[in-house]
C-alpha cells in the first residue's frame, strides 16, 4: 500500500548568506513532521458487559480479574464471539486501570487483552468490519506491551523476554533474521500520523504491529561486524503476540518477523497476511538527520563529522546479497539517500538480491583524502567479510555517488598510474621525507588501482569538471566557514614541513584547500582526475540534471553544468529534468538505477550459469 504525501519544505537559516549556500548546494529537503503514536481506544466497559460475563460464568468483576482468572478464560476453546469481546473489554479495562499504578502488571494485562483480541481476529477475519474494535485494541495493547516493557531492559529477540520479576517472561521467536540478533534490542513503534519527510510511504495491511529496532552504537560488543551499525541505522520488523498453545511456556508468545522477507505468517495451519511498514526506518533516519543538524555542523566542524567517518550497513550483513554502496555529496549525510532507498526497496527483486551500504565522510575535507578513506574502508570491509575471497556477491558491488560523492566514487574505479603524483610533485616519491605513517598515507592516496569488487559505478550530478558554485559569493563564504578535519590538515602540514620544495606551486600544501575549493573549474586536481585511466572491467553510468535552459552555456541542474556532469566517458547517459538537490531520488533516476541493478543481476546469474 502506498501512502503519498505532499512535503512541506523549510531550509535551516543560520544567516542569510549561508542559507543561500545551503539552498544551492546542500542536497537537502527537510520537512515538517508531527508526533503521535497508537492511541488507546476509549473504554467500552459497562455494567451490562459485567452482567453478561457473570451470567456466562466467566471472570466479570474488575477487582477479581487477575492473571489466573484471565488465563482460565483464555484456555477455554468454546467461547463465542460475544464471550471473547467481553473478555477483551475486561482485560483492556483492567490493564488501563492497573497501568496507572503498576506499569509492569499493566504490561501483563495489555498482553491478555491483545490475546483475546487476536482470537476474535483469527475467528472472524482481519478484514471483517465486525473486528475493527478488536483490531484497534490489539494494535494499541501490543504497542503498550512493547513500549512499556522495554523501558528498563530492552527487548530480547530470542528465548525468554523478561520484562520484570513481577510478571511472567514472554517466549520470543524470530523469523527471517538469520544473524546478529543482539542488534535488535532497542525498539520503537513507528508514528502513525500522515505527514512524512518521504514523498511516498509504503505500508502493507495485515496482522501484527510494525516496529523499528535501533542498533546501539555505543554499546560494547564482541561482534566485530557491529562497527557497520555504529551509525544506528534503524531496521524494520513486524511483531505479533499470540495466545500460546503450550501454556507451560507462558500464556502468550511473541513472534518477531522480517516483514521484508515474509508477507504472511502461519498460525494454526492458516496463512495470515502480515502487516509491514517498509518506510519507517528511512523516515526515522531522515528525522534524526534533520534534528541533529550533522550535515551542516559537520561541514562547519570537520572533526565532528570525522568521528562518524566510515562504511555502514542498513541491515545486518547477508552473504548472499550484493552490496549497493551509496556516497553522499557536499553538505550532506547518508540520510540524503533514504528517499532513494525507500523507492528501490519496493522494486521486485531488489531487496531480495541487494543490501544497502553507505559511506559517511566530512564533506568539508579533501576529496582526494576522503576518496582514500573510502578505498580503504571498502577493501577492509570486503576482507573482513570474506577473508578467503570466495563470495561472488562481494565481487559485483554497485557504487553510486551523488554530486561530490561521485568524485569519491570515481577514485575507486580508475588507475592512478603516475599521473596523480606527477601532477602534484616535482621529486620522485622515494625522495619524500616524513613520518612513516604520513608517507604511507601519501602512498595510498597517490598510487592506487580500481577496486576489483566493483562491477558498476553510477555518477549522479557529479561535477567532473567542477562547478561555478566555487566562485560565487555563497561558494566563497562556504569555503571560508568550512572546517577541514584535523587529521587531513595535519597530514598536509607535516608532509609540506618535511618537503618544502617538493610540490608544484599549483598544489601548495599550505593553502589547505577544502572541498569547495577543489570543485573550482580551474582546480588542477580536477584536471588531473580527467586524465586518470578508467578500469576496463567496470561499467560507467552517468545521470545528469538539465533544467532545459534556453542558453547552451547554462544547461545543467542549477549547480553542476551539464557539460561537467557528462565530462567523463560513460557506457550509458541519462538526462533528468530536475534540480541538483532532488536529482538523486527523481523517479527517472530511480528507474535508471533499477535498470542498472537488474542488469547487474542478469550478469551475475549468467556468470553463475557458466561456472556450473
Amino acid at each position: 500500500m502506498l501512502v503519498n504525501h505532499v512535503r512541506v519544505r523549510r531550509f535551516p537559516v543560520l544567516f542569510l548568506l549561508l542559507s543561500s549556500l545551503l539552498l544551492s548546494a546542500g542536497c537537502r529537503s527537510p520537512n515538517k513532521h508531527k508526533t503521535s503514536y497508537y492511541p488507546l481506544p476509549s473504554s467500552r466497559w459497562t455494567q451490562q458487559t459485567e452482567q453478561y460475563l457473570f451470567a456466562q460464568n466467566l471472570p466479570s468483576k474488575l477487582a477479581e480479574a487477575n492473571p489466573k482468572s484471565l488465563l482460565r478464560a483464555l484456555r477455554e476453546k468454546n467461547l463465542n464471539l460475544t464471550d471473547l469481546e467481553s473478555m477483551m473489554e475486561l482485560s483492556f479495562e483492567k490493564a488501563d486501570l492497573t497501568d496507572n499504578t503498576d506499569i509492569y502488571s499493566g504490561v501483563e494485562y495489555y498482553a491478555y487483552a491483545a490475546c483475546f483480541a487476536w482470537r476474535i481476529l483469527d475467528r472472524e477475519g482481519f478484514d471483517n468490519p465486525k473486528t475493527q474494535r478488536a483490531s484497534a485494541i490489539y494494535q494499541a495493547c501490543l504497542a503498550r506491551v512493547l513500549e512499556d516493557g522495554t523501558r528498563d531492559k530492552g527487548f530480547q529477540m530470542n528465548g525468554q523476554w523478561s520484562v520484570h520479576e513481577k510478571i511472567p517472561s514472554f517466549p520470543v521467536y524470530s523469523h527471517g533474521f538469520p544473524n546478529r540478533i543482539h542488534l535488535f534490542r532497542n525498539l520503537t513503534v513507528p508514528k502513525t500520523d500522515t505527514n512524512y519527510n518521504l514523498t511516498n510511504y509504503y505500508v502493507r495491511k495485515g496482522a501484527g504491529l510494525p516496529v523499528i529496532f535501533h542498533p546501539d552504537g555505543n554499546a560494547s560488543s564482541s561482534d566485530p561486524l557491529d562497527i557497520y551499525h555504529n551509525l544506528g541505522h534503524p531496521m524494520s520488523a513486524t511483531i505479533v503476540i499470540l495466545p500460546n498453545e503450550d501454556l507451560e511456556k507462558g500464556f502468550c508468545r511473541i513472534e518477531v518477523v522480517n516483514s521484508r522477507a515474509y508477507s504472511t505468517i502461519k498460525v494454526s495451519g492458516k496463512e495470515i497476511p502480515l502487516a509491514g511498514d517498509f518506510s519507517a526506518a528511512y523516515q526515522e533516519m531522515l528525522e534524526r538527520d534533520l534534528s541533529s543538524k550533522l550535515w551542516i555542523m559537520g561541514f562547519l566542524d570537520g572533526d565532528r563529522e570525522s568521528k562518524f567517518q566510515g562504511l555502514y550497513m542498513a541491515e545486518p550483513y547477508h552473504p548472499d546479497k550484493i552490496p549497493v554502496v551509496f556516497v553522499h555529496g557536499l553538505l550532506s549525510t547518508p540520510a540524503t539517500w533514504m528517499e532513494t532507498m525507500n523507492e528501490l526497496d519496493q522494486i521486485p527483486g531488489i531487496k531480495e538480491r541487494y543490501q544497502f551500504w553507505f559511506y559517511m565522510y566530512p564533506t568539508s575535507g579533501s576529496i582526494v583524502l576522503n576518496g582514500t578513506d573510502l578505498r580503504e574502508n571498502l577493501q577492509r570491509t570486503v576482507h573482513h567479510l570474506d577473508p578467503k575471497n570466495a563470495n561472488p556477491a562481494l565481487k559485483r558491488m554497485v557504487l553510486i555517488g551523488h554530486s561530490m560523492g561521485g568524485l569519491l566514487a570515481r577514485l575507486q574505479v580508475v588507475y592512478s598510474d603516475d599521473k596523480l603524483y606527477s601532477g602534484l610533485c616535482r621529486v620522485p616519491f622515494n625522495e619524500l621525507q616524513g613520518k612513516p605513517s604520513v608517507l604511507e598515507l601519501a602512498r595510498k592516496t597517490l598510487f592506487f588501482e580500481p577496486n576489483p569488487n566493483i562491477s558498476h559505478v553510477v555518477y549522479i550530478g557529479t561535477p567532473h569538471n567542477g562547478s561555478p558554485l566555487s566562485f560565487t559569493p555563497t561558494g566563497r563564504l562556504g569555503s571560508l566557514i568550512a572546517h577541514t578535519p584535523s587529521w587531513q590538515k595535519n597530514f598536509r602540514s607535516e608532509l609540506n614541513e618535511h618537503n618544502p620544495s617538493a610540490f608544484l606551486p599549483a598544489f601548495k600544501i599550505q593553502s589547505q584547500p577544502n572541498s569547495i575549493d577543489m570543485l573550482g573549474f580551474e582546480n588542477p586536481f580536477l584536471k588531473v582526475f580527467q586524465g586518470l585511466r578508467p578500469s576496463e572491467h567496470i561499467q560507467v553510468h552517468s545521470i545528469a540534471g538539465d533544467l532545459n535552459q534556453l542558453f547552451e552555456s547554462r544547461k545543467g541542474d542549477s549547480v553542476v553544468p551539464l557539460s561537467s556532469a557528462l565530462a567523463t566517458k560513460s557506457d550509458t547517459v541519462t538526462i533528468v529534468e530536475e534540480r541538483h538537490m532532488e536529482l538523486h531520488h527523481h523517479p527517472k533516476t530511480i528507474s535508471e538505477i533499477t535498470r542498472i541493478l537488474q542488469q547487474n543481476i542478469t550478469e551475475v546469474d549468467a556468470l553463475a550459469s557458466e561456472a556450473k
